[in-house]
């Protein structure tokens, strides 16, 4: 795989974007610290060489003005050093959080946009799983090595020249030393990026076994079933393989690495032999002597330092791979030319030769759907479970298209209406609802944060929903804190969520209302007083319902019945019975 400077040049683009005042800052001081190794190796030169001369002459040491400005040069170098070293920390922890930050955003505004359909593609969660694994310290770690490499070339560059006023050949000779060290390291970034990508799918496993030992949605199966210590096993089992190929390819680098590091050591001793020869035949000074030998020990420390960095930015250039390829990912736009919702429904809701199958299968889900809503129609879809009912929800909520076929709403192509028009048109509680953590009255607010959450409009819905009397009672009333993640919260029941969550979609006050199982977590007297204000609430609306609940169904003006993929027959509660039809065999199994 090839370096990509694409990928290094779009981090940079990341930091200076987020903060364009702190990166010029880091780029001053990284500069100023690749130069201040040199001002170091000069002042013990020039500390050697007077002490020898006092000592020579027999000057008292405090008359002389050579070796005092040496000192006061002395602490300059080390307030400067300190200085500069507290104030580098100081702004690379500040753009540290300005660059998180930013990231954080660019990975929101993608997950909020991108198309519902890549949640449910297992290739989108690892490269999903990928990409935020390493944008949390990938970007970071060029930007910063990026700056070490600069700091580091200005410190080589200055120490070559330095030690080059010895011996011209010193030069050719370092670089000899370094050639096998990167080709090394380079070879080796390149084989942990790819053991790490295969890894990828058996790391989000080890991942979910941890979740099922740890978070509070498996905690009751996990007792009950005593699933404790086979989930455990397993976690170890695939986590000790990772391991154990991971340490595998670790041992193989190390080794290798010791072998070089061995020869590149072997050579730099004939530069010092060189040294300790040419101070020895009077060629140079003792303080020259001492700085050659720092200017040598610090120059190779460097450029271990600097194939080290190379190293890292390959390997980092590889990983970053998958943070850009999360990033390139299509985000649905609505543009001008898109279509309006119709307001209100005037005709129907027409599906005409619909057929779906999810991306990466070749099971079609639904096939040759052709069937009409009316406007102001209450219709009901029935049918076995995995017959298609709530993929066919999926796509009148916009979270999917239509693999062939369309669907239309007076006429208007679905798919290509405005996404936020849809929302306000269309308000969907599936069976699978979501239990958040906030007010009550945030709880009911959510179903449409465009109206004011003003207390008439939410207390009616919770009153419609069956839940105001409840929530009433709480502590701070409307005010309270579900849940069980905060202080002061309270928990409510599944069927109590259930009606929050319908009291969610009454809110919103859409022209259709779609409710996937409604009252699945509802009892009989609970149902009953719901269903008492459903016909209401959707007098003047389009509404579908999918349930397996008779007196549910027996609500709808019409019911479609879903067998396999298809449309298995049409028609009212009545009709259906007086045929020997696939509803008729499910009601009569109900009452069974």
């Amino acid at each position: 795989m090839n370096f990509s400077v694409k990928n290094i040049t779009g981090v940079l683009k990341i930091f200076w974007k987020s903060s364009p005042f702190w990166s010029t800052i880091n780029i001053v001081f990284s500069i100023l610290k690749g130069i201040l190794p040199l001002l170091l190796i000069y002042i013990v030169k020039l500390v050697i060489d007077d002490v020898i001369r006092i000592a020579e002459t027999g000057k008292p040491l405090l008359t002389d003005t050579e070796i005092l400005n040496t000192f006061l040069l002395a602490g300059v170098f080390f307030l400067l050093n300190a200085l500069i070293g507290a104030a580098n920390s100081f702004v690379r922890e500040k753009q540290s959080y300005l660059v998180n930050d930013y990231i954080q955003n660019i990975i929101h505004e993608k997950t909020i946009n991108i198309p519902y359909r890549y949640f449910e593609d297992p290739e989108y969660q690892n490269i999903f799983y990928r990409a935020i694994e390493e944008a949390s310290y990938r970007p970071s770690r060029v930007f910063y090595g990026l700056l070490g490499l600069l700091q580091n070339t200005v410190t080589l560059f200055l120490i070559i020249g330095v030690l080059m006023t010895l011996h011209w050949a010193i030069l050719p000779y370092l670089l000899l030393i370094s050639i096998p060290i990167i080709a090394f390291q380079l070879h080796y970034s390149k084989l942990f990026y790819f053991l790490k990508r295969d890894q990828t799918e058996n790391e989000r496993k080890v991942n979910y076994y941890n979740r099922l030992l740890t978070s509070k949605e498996f905690a009751k199966e996990l007792r009950i079933f005593d699933l404790g210590r086979l989930f455990k096993s397993n976690y170890e089992t695939l986590r000790a393989d990772l391991r154990r190929k991971q340490l595998k390819l670790i041992k193989k680098r190390t080794f290798w690495e010791t072998v070089v590091q061995i020869v590149a050591t072997v050579f730099l001793l004939m530069i010092f032999g060189y040294i300790i020869y040419s101070t020895v035949t009077k060629e140079i000074s003792t303080g020259d002597m001492a700085m050659y030998f720092l200017a040598l020990h610090r120059g190779y420390s460097v450029l271990q330092e600097w194939l080290s960095r190379v190293s890292g930015l390959y390997e980092d250039n590889l990983f970053l791979k998958n943070f850009f390829e999360f990033l390139k990912i299509r985000i649905k736009k609505d543009i001008t030319s898109k279509l309006h919702f119709p307001k209100p429904i005037r005709k129907e809701i027409v599906f005409k030769d619909v057929s779906f199958k999810y991306p990466n299968t070749r099971r079609w889900v639904l096939h040759d759907m052709n069937f009409s809503i009316q406007a102001g129609e209450t219709v009901a879809i029935v049918g076995t479970n995995g017959a298609g009912k709530t993929t066919l929800v999926k796509m009148l909520a916009g979270l999917y298209n239509p693999t062939s076929g369309t669907i239309t709403v007076d006429g208007v192509d679905w798919s290509q209406i405005r996404s936020d028009e849809l929302a306000d048109a269309v308000s969907v509680i599936f069976q699978d609802f979501m239990l958040y953590n906030v007010s009550a009255k945030k709880n009911i607010w959510f179903g449409n944060v465009k109206r004011r959450p003003d207390d008439e409009h939410i207390t009616e819905a919770a009153k419609n929903a069956g839940i105001h009397d409840l929530f009433m009672k709480l502590p701070k009333g409307y005010e309270t804190i579900l849940g069980t993640l905060f202080k002061n919260s309270e928990q409510l029941s599944r069927g109590e969520w259930q009606r929050t969550a319908l009291a969610r979609s009454f809110f919103n006050d859409a022209q259709l209302i779609i409710l996937d199982e409604p009252t699945s977590s509802l009892d009989a007297f609970t149902e009953a007083g719901l269903l008492k204000h459903f016909r209401e609430i959707a007098s003047d609306r389009t509404a579908i319902i999918i349930s397996h609940r008779l007196t549910t169904i027996k609500l709808a003006d019409r019911i479609i019945v879903l067998d396999g993929n298809t449309i298995a027959e049409t028609g009212t509660h009545d009709e259906l019975m007086q045929s020997n039809g696939v509803y008729k065999k499910m009601i009569e199994s109900l009452r069974q």
